[in-house]
């Protein structure tokens, strides 16, 4: 690899994310962030002390702003309509921040402990704690870049008498134990990731004793444990998991050493969770684990470094992590049953703040790719796989309904990206008043792919032009290019290639669909304007949509 290339290959993997924190409470024990989130640069400002209202009045100077504040700072002498008051208050000073700035907000629910002296003041105590709780989630529910830690939760998880202390809030305004500190640091890790992050698409996962208890092979399938009764209620409610998981556009792959009629006869004949339809690849057979991830991957047309592998067996996820060390491994033990029901849920790469429709309809997408797969083998030139397909474009601009998607688009899309630009909801939404915001559907023959593009144009300039992998082969680049130069209009069109660690593949792209070179920078980046446009081999009917 040239210097260039790892320069290159550096600053991708260490992001620049600026934080900024406000509250109640010192906030700089709260921020060691350099552990939890070492793959970006991070750099954070601690503003003063009770400034939330100060600071939410000013320009974002971060990408991140995380507002902690405590029950305190709504219920100290204030009685029920005062403290709401003052919820409502903050949650305006919220809203109108996060509907102006870039930034993402982080808030946190309050922790509830009201003393218990005359019962039914505790009552009104702990329900009003739950009205303030609850214009929190309001605010994040109708502000896209808002998200909330559970604070409230992580406390009453630790148990208040170990998370919190009053000592401390009062003398050093500081209420949280370290215990609670590090919980409430990982919490708020765990948004930033949610956020800016590549979700992992697919879990590859063993059969015998991880999606049931014994070996089919030996025990036969009526000795499986996957009954309702222990052992076996742990196997059954870690496929639920699964199978919950997938719902949410995470893709299952079945990767077995194992004879395949013996496990088509287990999901055949038992009464499980998941069937052999839930997986969107099956890779049963003798050979080592890491060659079937690798099919796994090239049958899906994703990369390694977006697989998880769980297995039971520490030789197994040991063979996988040497021969590919760029999949995360993670070991299933029945045996106990707390860390085995919450291991999904322990996988930082699993976790999302939402899903959109694309992602609920990831594993039908990947059900009809192998059809076009199929057919692609039956026809004899790509010409007439692409005319069998029937493909159709609708493109959008400037469609609120497909913020979430766009956003995510942008911050998981890697290899047809020109600039690899990372763009929150906030962010789209701001680009769309200031600009054009084109979103790209696919369909064809075999189903709807859902939105797989998306071009960003502002002030003339061609910002961003991406398209999911999963649409590649079908000369669509060039047809979206096209239609986003007629529908500008100017003459006067600009755009670039900044090259990232993964996007070479577009490095000539502009430069072979009508845009004239007429600069380049030191770190290979290129500067184009418009001369003619591209001239689409296959043309493809495109319909604009409201």
């Amino acid at each position: 690899m040239t210097l260039e290339r790892m320069a290159i290959a550096q600053q991708e993997h260490r992001r620049k994310i600026a934080i900024a924190m406000a509250g109640d409470v010192l906030t700089r024990p709260l921020a060691r962030f350099e552990r939890g989130l070492p793959e970006w640069d991070v750099s954070v400002e601690h503003h003063e002390i009770d400034q939330v209202f100060q600071v939410l009045a000013r320009p974002a100077t971060s990408d991140v702003l995380i507002l902690h504040l405590t029950a305190d700072f709504f219920l100290d002498e204030a009685d029920r309509e005062e403290a709401l008051a003052r919820m409502d208050a903050y949650c305006t000073a919220v809203a109108a921040f996060a509907s102006r700035e870039a930034a993402l907000v982080i808030v946190n629910t309050l922790e509830a402990q009201p003393a218990r002296i005359v019962g039914t003041q505790h009552l009104a105590a702990v329900e009003l704690a739950a009205a303030l709780n609850g214009r929190i989630v309001d605010l994040a529910r109708q502000n896209p870049s808002v998200s909330v830690v559970d604070a409230g939760g992580i406390v009453a998880e630790i148990g208040a008498g170990r998370a919190l202390s009053l000592q401390n809030r009062l003398g050093m305004r500081m209420p949280y134990t370290k215990v609670a500190i590090d919980a409430l640091r990982a919490a708020y890790e765990q948004l930033i990731r949610e956020r800016y992050a590549p979700r992992k698409k697919v879990v590859c996962l063993d059969a015998d004793n991880t999606l049931w208890g014994g070996i089919v092979g030996e025990d036969g399938v009526e000795g499986l444990a996957v009954e309702r009764q222990y052992p076996g209620t742990v196997y059954r409610r870690f496929q639920g998991q699964l199978l919950d998981l997938a719902r949410t556009g995470v893709l299952l792959a079945l990767v077995t050493r194992n004879n395949r009629a013996d496990v088509e006869e287990a999901f055949q004949r038992r009464d499980m969770p998941l069937k052999l339809a839930h997986f969107s690849s099956i890779q049963v057979n003798w050979e080592p684990k890491s060659d079937n991830i690798v099919r796994v991957a090239e049958e899906l047309n994703l990369s390694l470094d977006s697989m998880i592998f769980v297995d039971d067996n520490p030789f197994e996820l040991e063979q996988v992590k040497a021969a590919l060390p760029e999949v995360e491994v993670y070991r299933f033990q029945a045996q106990w049953a707390d860390a085995a029901l919450g291991l999904l849920a322990s996988i930082p790469g699993l976790k999302a703040w939402s899903v959109t429709s694309e992602d609920l309809q990831k594993a039908a997408h990947y059900r009809h790719e192998r059809q076009r797969t199929e057919l692609r083998r039956q026809v004899t030139s790509l010409g007439d796989y692409l005319r069998s397909l029937d493909i159709r474009l609708e493109i959008g601009c400037n469609r609120a309904s497909q913020v979430k998607r766009i956003s995510q688009l942008t911050n998981k899309t890697n290899q047809f990206n020109l600039t690899t630009r990372r763009y929150s909801e906030g962010d789209v939404a701001r680009l769309m008043e200031a600009g054009s915001v084109f979103d790209v559907r696919l369909r064809d023959r075999f189903g709807d792919m859902g939105v797989i593009g998306a071009v960003i144009v502002v002030d003339g300039d061609i910002d961003t032009f991406l398209l999911s992998c999963r649409a590649l082969g079908r000369g669509v680049e060039s047809q979206v290019l096209d239609y986003v130069c007629r529908k500008i209009g100017s003459d006067a069109l600009t755009a670039s290639y900044v090259p990232a660690r993964k996007n070479m593949m577009t490095a000539e792209f502009y430069d072979s669909n009508g845009f004239e070179l007429v600069g380049k920078g030191g770190d290979g980046s290129k500067k184009y304007r418009y001369s003619g446009g591209p001239k689409p081999a296959h043309q493809i009917p495109v319909s604009e949509v409201q």
